[in-house]
């Protein structure tokens, strides 16, 4: 992972595991802000306070009009008015999004669409419900967490180390957010899922991180629950089923209490 600045044009956007990038000018803004819980007492010289409601979204997604069969903006975003999606945005710093890189995610609710001609193109407007976070997002807390894999494509176990660090092992579990963009075939099989490590050297499955076996192809995606301890160092993890091939992005976001 690349470190300093950045701008939204490393930036890529993942719609309920189709990859809508390509169609999305502006996307934002990823909200994760709370209430304040007043704590002060009239005669305190410094008042502070407690986080109370959270509020979380993903704002407005601005793109291109598109009417591609089945992954097109236009089409996608038609039929899903009213529905709640799986949203992941990821953010590379100087450069396309890597393993390590921050990402928000979430499920969130779609509130609208609209789509209008301006300057002899037609722009589409898909407004995101910034109170409609699903229960797995509100509870386990952080939309912001780490990229684990990068939309690439992968054709087997990862036995690799070196995956992103926490800095040290956290007690309160997260949630993992995965989108299949692309397989070796639309009715092939395989199971995603997180290991993790304490020391960077012996990688073991993250308790609870996997979808199980599913069908892997464009337009499948998820949130999986996750408890108890994350050990710091996080890496990918595939098996194949009749799979030889799977292009995906997942990631991991940390409960920290």
């Amino acid at each position: 992972m690349a470190t300093g600045r950045t701008t939204s044009k490393h930036a890529r956007v993942y719609v309920d595991g189709y990859d809508l990038s390509g169609y999305t000018r502006s996307i934002g803004p990823l909200l994760e802000r709370y209430d304040e819980a007043g704590e002060a007492a009239l005669t305190d010289g410094v008042k502070g306070y407690l986080p109370n409601h959270g509020e979380l979204g993903v704002g407005t997604l601005n793109g291109l009009f598109d009417n591609t069969a089945t992954s097109g903006l236009h089409v996608l975003a038609t039929a899903g008015a009213g529905s709640r999606h799986i949203v992941t945005v990821a953010q590379g710093i100087r450069a396309a999004p890597a393993i390590g890189d921050p990402c928000y995610a979430g499920h969130f609710e779609q509130a609208g669409y609209v789509a209008e001609p301006n300057n002899g193109m037609v722009f589409a407007t898909v407004p995101f419900d910034k109170t409609s976070a699903a229960a797995t997002t509100r509870a386990y807390g952080k939309p912001w967490g780490v990229l684990l894999n990068a939309g690439t494509a992968r054709t087997g176990a990862n036995s690799a180390t070196g995956g992103p660090d926490w800095g040290l092992s956290t007690a309160f579990g997260g949630f993992m957010a995965y989108h299949v963009l692309a397989s070796s075939g639309a009715l092939h099989t395989a199971t995603i899922s997180i290991d993790d490590s304490a020391d960077d050297s012996t990688y073991n499955a993250l308790s609870g991180a996997t979808t199980g076996s599913i069908t892997v192809t464009a337009g499948v995606s998820g949130i999986v629950a996750v408890a108890g301890t994350v050990n710091r160092y996080l890496r990918w993890q595939l098996s194949l089923g009749t799979a030889t091939s799977v292009t995906f992005v997942l990631s991991f976001h940390r409960a920290l209490f």
